[in-house]
């Protein structure tokens, strides 16, 4: 299991950015079995309580929404729809990690205009929280 683990890992890893929760999802339904193999329920079933766990909790501390894309990737192998989503995702999230990049080596401007953006987002954030905890 672990072998085989490394080697989806592995393809996975090789596929083109864009394209890669798509050829995931192509590979996982080449194999046999249909609905009634364990693993596709598995996937499925652990995804969607995984996602919305992640969304009921996002708001406290920790890293809801990373496992919120763990629990989507897991049920991207199954749905086709999902698998195409997160790989828009992917490539718009490169595109803006490169360009917060580039304004972030700018200068020490570019450095203070990135860390105040966090600053920002991470206040609307924590605010969003608290009215949604305790309707203030």
């Amino acid at each position: 299991m672990i072998a085989r683990t490394k080697q989806c890992w592995r393809h996975f890893e090789a596929s083109k950015p864009g394209h890669r929760f798509q050829e995931r999802y192509r590979r996982r339904q080449e194999r046999e079995g249909g609905w009634r193999d364990f693993s596709k329920l598995f996937f499925l079933v652990g995804g969607l309580v995984i996602a919305v766990g992640s969304l009921l909790l996002g708001v406290l501390p920790g890293p809801g929404t990373l496992t919120f894309f763990v629990g989507l990737s897991m049920i991207a192998g199954e749905f086709r729809p999902i698998a195409r989503l997160l790989d828009w995702a992917e490539v718009r999230a490169r595109e803006l990690g490169r360009w917060v990049g580039g304004v972030w080596r700018s200068s020490a401007a570019g450095k203070a205009s990135v860390v105040a953006a966090a600053a920002i987002c991470a206040a609307a954030v924590l605010y969003a929280a608290y009215r949604l905890l305790f309707g203030g």
